[in-house]
C-alpha cells in the first residue's frame, strides 16, 4: 500500500500533455541555469517528470497540479483555485461600499506573481519630491516584502480547498495576504519564524528555479527583518485552520525635510510615475489603462509632471510617449 500523493502532484484529469507550453518550459530551464546554476535534466519532458509536473501511466502523461500551475497558459481552465484576487479598499474593512479597485490575476504562476507584485507596487503609496536636481523617493512598502508574501501566498497554500482563491487586500494603512488552507502541518503562529515546512515542495522548487524563491524557508525571516529595519509596526498574523492572514502595516510617509518648493504629488500622479517606470515609456492611453483612471485625468496630471521635469515626452502629439526624466 502506497501513501496518497501530495495534492500538488496529483494528475489533473482533463488536462493533456499537449496543454503544457514546452517553449515556456525551455525558457524556465534557461532561467534556472542562468540564475541558479541548475545542472539537472534540460530536455523538457525529462525536467517535467523530474520535478513532478507530469504523472505517467504507462505510455500516457497527464499534467499534475504543479505542472498545470507552472506551465500551462490558462491554469484556471482546470483548477478553479489557480489565481490571486487583488482588491483595494478606501477604509479598514472589506466592505463592498469601500471597494476602490479589484483585479483577478490569472496565468502561469511565475507570470501571475510578477503581475500581482507590479499591481501592488503601482497602487501602494509612494512619495517623490525634488531637492534641487535630485528626485528623492520614499515608499510605504518594501518591494521585497511585497514579493515574498505574494510568493508565500501561492507557494504554501492548500490546493484542496475548492473554490478558495488566494487574496490580497489593500487598505489605507495596511496590506493583507490571505492564504487558503491555513498554515502547513507543524507550523504555528508561534514558531512561524523558525519552522521550515513546505506544503508544496515541488512548486517551491519550480519557483526557486524561476528566481522567485531565494532561500528555502527564509521568506518570513526576510520579511520580518526588513520591516524591523524600516521601522514599521510589527506585522500581525492569524491562522483559523482554513485561512492564514499575514498583515503588514505601511510605513507612514509624513512630511519630509527639504526645500519649501518641493513638489508634493497626488496618489494618482505617483501611480502615473510608477506605470511609466514599469513600462519604460508609454502613451497617455496606456498609462490610463494601466492604472485604471480616465484618460483626461491622466493627461492633465502628465502636464503637471512635465512642468516639474519629472517626465519627458517624445514624438508628435498624436503619438506622444512619456518617459521618466533623466536625473
Amino acid at each position: 500500500m502506497t501513501d496518497a500523493p501530495i495534492p500538488e502532484r496529483r494528475p489533473v484529469y482533463g488536462a493533456r500533455l499537449e496543454d503544457i507550453d514546452l517553449d515556456l518550459v525551455r525558457r524556465h530551464i534557461r532561467t534556472a541555469i542562468e540564475k541558479r546554476g541548475y545542472d539537472g535534466p534540460v530536455e523538457p519532458i525529462e525536467y517535467l517528470q523530474r520535478y513532478h509536473c507530469l504523472h505517467r501511466d504507462g505510455d500516457q502523461f497527464t499534467p499534475t497540479v504543479v505542472g498545470v500551475l507552472a506551465f500551462t497558459s490558462e491554469p484556471d481552465r482546470w483548477l478553479d483555485t489557480a489565481g490571486i484576487d487583488v482588491a483595494q479598499f478606501s477604509g479598514p474593512d472589506t466592505h463592498s461600499t469601500t471597494l476602490l479597485f479589484s483585479k483577478q490575476v490569472r496565468g502561469p504562476i511565475v507570470d501571475m506573481i510578477t503581475r500581482a507584485v507590479d499591481l501592488l507596487w503601482a497602487r501602494s503609496e509612494h512619495r517623490y519630491r525634488l531637492e534641487g536636481a535630485e528626485r528623492i523617493e520614499d515608499h510605504a512598502y518594501n518591494m521585497t516584502v511585497i514579493r515574498e508574501l505574494t510568493v508565500n501566498s501561492l507557494c504554501h497554500r492548500s490546493w484542496d480547498l475548492a473554490g478558495s482563491m488566494a487574496r490580497i487586500e489593500m487598505h489605507p494603512a495596511c496590506v493583507r495576504w490571505v492564504t487558503p488552507g491555513g498554515l502547513p502541518p507543524g507550523v504555528t503562529v508561534e514558531n512561524l519564524r523558525v519552522a521550515q515546512v513546505s506544503r508544496n515542495p515541488a512548486l517551491a522548487q519550480i519557483l526557486h528555479h524561476a528566481g522567485q524563491v531565494e532561500k528555502f524557508g527564509m521568506g518570513v525571516d526576510t520579511v520580518l527583518d526588513i520591516l524591523s529595519t524600516w521601522g514599521c509596526d510589527p506585522p500581525s498574523y492569524r491562522d483559523d485552520g482554513n485561512f492564514f492572514t499575514f498583515q503588514v502595516w505601511g510605513k507612514p510617509l509624513g512630511e519630509q525635510p527639504g526645500p519649501s518648493k518641493a513638489l508634493e504629488l497626488t496618489p494618482r500622479q505617483e501611480r502615473i510615475l510608477e506605470e511609466i517606470g514599469r513600462r519604460r515609456g508609454a502613451s497617455s492611453g496606456e498609462i490610463a489603462e494601466g492604472i485604471g483612471e480616465a484618460r483626461r485625468n491622466v493627461q492633465r496630471d502628465l502636464q503637471v509632471l512635465l512642468r516639474a521635469n519629472l517626465v519627458q515626452v517624445d514624438g508628435p502629439t498624436a503619438r506622444s510617449r512619456y518617459r521618466l526624466a533623466r536625473k
